[in-house]
């Protein structure tokens, strides 16, 4: 195990080694090229302080500077006029640089700017040769070179510690902006016609940036336009061009890439209709490559550097990871908690024990007497026949009657009553052991159940939590995308596996336009499958759904019911969808009528969904159900319940029933009666449901009724179903008509359940 752990953390090591030779390497070579191209960007010809600029800026930033230095160099003798100062400036500062070093561990960054400083100062006579007016264009390419250098520094330091987790700070990118828009400068003389190299890639940037930053990418592109007139001396429309394009591209970004280009396009043709074109301008060539290059750039790596740069969307990703981080974190934790649980039932969970029986203890106390006499072996010659002349006289004591001698025992026995207390005291004594006994194992196999069943149900809730936090991104962002495209506006997208089945949660701001069937529509366009909606929450904000992937089976009730004398109906009736494809209708109907009947059964009903939502083993819901709603009750009060279960995969579906009138399955026009005997919710602990299991099949109704309508129709109930069989909605309003005329008052309810 020890070496296995070396010998990862040795090819760990590896591979970051690689990725840091690989970035050092991209590094050197980008380093070197821009250097290369920067040295293009002249003032008046001999000055190039935007390569000098890069070399500071990199050299406060911690990178080695000899590529920077040969970018330098060679594109000093680029041109046909050499920046001679430059190569100086260059190769002085690098020399002295790395003598420094050689004494000193380290130069510190002020150290480093003096010395450049004392470099430009000591080679710019040399551009006194080409005339004094040179000292003063040096001086200015002195500042502009500092200035330039603290932007270089900055984008350095990005490059240096980006990584995959970390957006691009306001700052930073800022700096980036900068920095492109001098490479920008570099390439400004590249035209051919009416194209033109920087306004194609200033278009093109431009278009990119409000795709991911919309406004703040609209004054990116102002500015590179405004950097690239100001250098080039072009036409100054380029910039309002530039300009209303983009803030029309951010003003419609949310809408795809095709309306920003629209945006692009409809402002070259307002420009160009009454401007002559020209290649530094919005012209068609400029304006067509661009707009194509932008069209063909991935989704998904534009949405990428949305995710980098947009600070919400960074906010919401971090509450995101935290959110999924605390998920795993408490996950485990319940896990751990649900093993201890059921590590803990194993307590109770005791063999059974060899315990003496009734009979041993009764006989052995008939022996205590029977030992001091004289003629026992005559009784005791054949001892099972004593045995049980024993148990006679135990169980015969019970009665008032004085017992009489039974053979084998002797007639005469002069300790014959003795005999008898003593038979009688431990039978007494050995049938209250024996139900000490039953009620302690009772007890405890109830608490093994329960602490087994919560450990268990702790364990489910926390692999859903995980499975919660392995979220598929890809999915959520093409139902996003399509709804966002379809005109909603979109809060949460959250995509999850739950018990092998996906379940796909959306949050939509208000008001929404269309129906939720719409919604669910687009979201089903968008995964490829059929979905079932198993929860619609709205508030005055925002609109929440839940979908999860359709079954095959399609399950709905309709209740039909009428009330007694009081106003208020004492049955309550309730439906329940889980996400792994179950769903649960129940029927409860509470002791008497009235308001506090109803309150009774609709605890019997929500005791049943929030067991069944938590996730408990199926035996463990029935039997807490009971204990949980007599625990609950204050008085002496009880309530029948009438539940069907289905799994709308396999069509497997359970009847609980507790003290509940029989329920009809009425399939192919023949009604069958699905009866179970049991005692009613909240009247005895130890009461247990009857479960009843059958296997539904298309077009199958259940029909649930409550005691007022079954206690007026005991006879009547098959033929009313069988009479209306071709019209599943007129069964619960026959059945209700056919309980009123024959002289029903109490409350009566009727659920009628299709399967299709």
């Amino acid at each position: 195990m020890f070496l296995y752990n070396a010998d990862m953390r040795k090819d760990r090591q590896a591979t970051e080694y690689g990725r840091e030779t690989l970035t050092g390497t991209l590094v050197v070579i980008g380093g070197f090229f821009c250097a290369l191209l920067l040295s293009r960007v002249r003032i008046h010809d001999l000055h190039t302080p935007l390569a000098l600029g890069l070399l500071l800026g990199s050299q406060l930033a911690g990178f080695d500077p000899a590529p920077i230095v040969g970018g330098v160099i060679l594109g000093a003798f680029s041109e046909s006029r050499p920046y001679w100062q430059g190569v100086a400036v260059a190769l002085l500062y690098w020399g002295i640089t790395r003598i420094v070093l050689l004494f000193r561990k380290k130069c510190r960054p002020t150290f480093r700017f003096l010395i450049y400083i004392a470099c430009v100062l000591i080679t710019l006579p040399v551009s006194a040769v080409h005339g004094t007016e040179e000292l003063l264009y040096g001086m200015i390419s002195l500042s502009v070179s500092v200035l330039s250098a603290v932007c270089f520094r900055r984008v350095c330091q990005t490059v240096k510690t980006m990584h995959g987790s970390r957006m691009l700070t306001e700052t930073e990118q800022g700096a980036i902006v900068l920095g492109i828009g001098t490479l920008l400068l570099a390439v400004s003389d590249a035209k051919l016609l009416l194209w033109s190299l920087p306004v194609t890639l200033i278009l093109l940037l431009t278009a990119t940036a409000v795709s991911a930053r919309g406004v703040f990418g609209a004054a990116a592109g102002t500015l590179w336009s405004v950097m690239l007139v100001l250098y080039a001396k072009t036409d100054p429309v380029l910039i309002g061009s530039v300009a209303l394009g983009a803030l029309g591209a951010a003003a419609v970004r949310e809408k795809g890439k095709l309306f920003i280009i629209g945006a692009f396009v409809l402002s070259g043709v307002l420009f160009q209709s009454f401007l002559k074109q020209q290649a530094y301008g919005m012209s068609v060539p400029n304006l067509l490559s661009a707009m194509l290059i932008f069209l063909i750039i991935p989704k998904d790596w534009l949405e990428y550097l949305r995710a980098y740069t947009d600070p919400r969307l960074y906010a919401d990703r971090l509450a995101a990871d935290s959110v999924r981080r605390t998920e795993r974190r408490a996950s485990h934790e319940l896990e751990r908690m649900g093993k201890l649980l059921g590590g803990l039932s194993g307590m109770f969970c005791t063999a059974s024990e060899e315990t003496e029986s009734v009979e041993l203890w009764t006989v052995q106390g008939a022996l205590s007497v029977c030992r001091g006499c004289g003629r026992r072996s005559a009784c005791w010659n054949d001892a099972d026949v004593m045995r049980e002349a024993v148990m006679s006289l135990a169980k015969e004591t019970e009665t008032e009657n004085r017992s009489e001698p039974i053979g084998p025992i002797d007639e005469n026995c002069r300790r014959f009553d003795d005999l008898c207390s003593s038979v009688r005291l431990a039978y007494r004594q050995a049938e209250s052991r024996e139900a000490v006994s039953r009620r302690a194992k009772s007890q405890s196999c109830f608490a093994e159940r329960q602490l087994s069943g919560a450990g268990a149900a702790l364990c489910t809730y926390a692999r859903r939590m995980r499975n919660r936090a392995r979220s598929t991104g890809h999915r959520e962002r093409k139902i996003r995308d399509r709804l966002i495209e379809a005109g909603y506006r979109v809060e949460q997208t959250d995509v999850y596996v739950s018990e092998g089945s996906e379940t796909i949660s959306v949050q939509l701001r208000r008001p929404l336009k269309t129906a939720h069937s719409a919604v669910q529509w687009e979201i089903e366009q968008a995964c490829g499958y059929k979905l079932r909606c198993i929860r619609v929450a709205q508030n005055k904000d925002r609109v929440s759904f839940e979908f999860e992937q359709d079954a095959e089976l399609h399950a709905a009730a309709q209740v039909y019911r009428t009330t007694g004398d009081d106003t208020v109906s004492g049955d309550a009736t309730g439906e329940c969808r889980f996400p792994d494809g179950r769903i649960c209708f129940a029927l409860s109907d509470g002791m008497g009528s009235g308001k506090t009947a109803r309150q009774e059964s609709e605890a019997a009903i929500r005791l049943l969904f929030r067991l069944y939502h938590a996730g408990v083993r199926k035996e463990l819901v029935y039997e807490n159900v009971n204990r949980m709603l007599m625990a609950q009750n204050e008085t002496e009060m009880y309530a029948t319940l009438d539940a069907v279960s289905i799994d709308l995969n396999s069509g497997e579906a359970e009847l609980l029933k507790y003290g509940a009138p029989p329920s009809f399955l009425l399939r192919d026009g023949q009604v069958s009666a699905i009866t179970g005997e049991a005692l009613p919710c909240g009247i005895l602990a130890e009461a247990k449901p009857s479960v009843i299991r059958i296997r539904l099949k298309r077009n199958d109704r259940i029909v649930l009724c409550s005691d007022g309508v079954q206690d007026v129709l005991p006879e009547g109930m098959e033929a009313a179903i069988r009479a209306v069989a071709d019209d599943p909605k007129k069964t619960g309003d026959a059945l209700l008509r056919l309980a009123q005329s024959r002289g029903g008052s109490d409350d009566m309810t009727v659920m009628v359940i299709h399967v299709a």
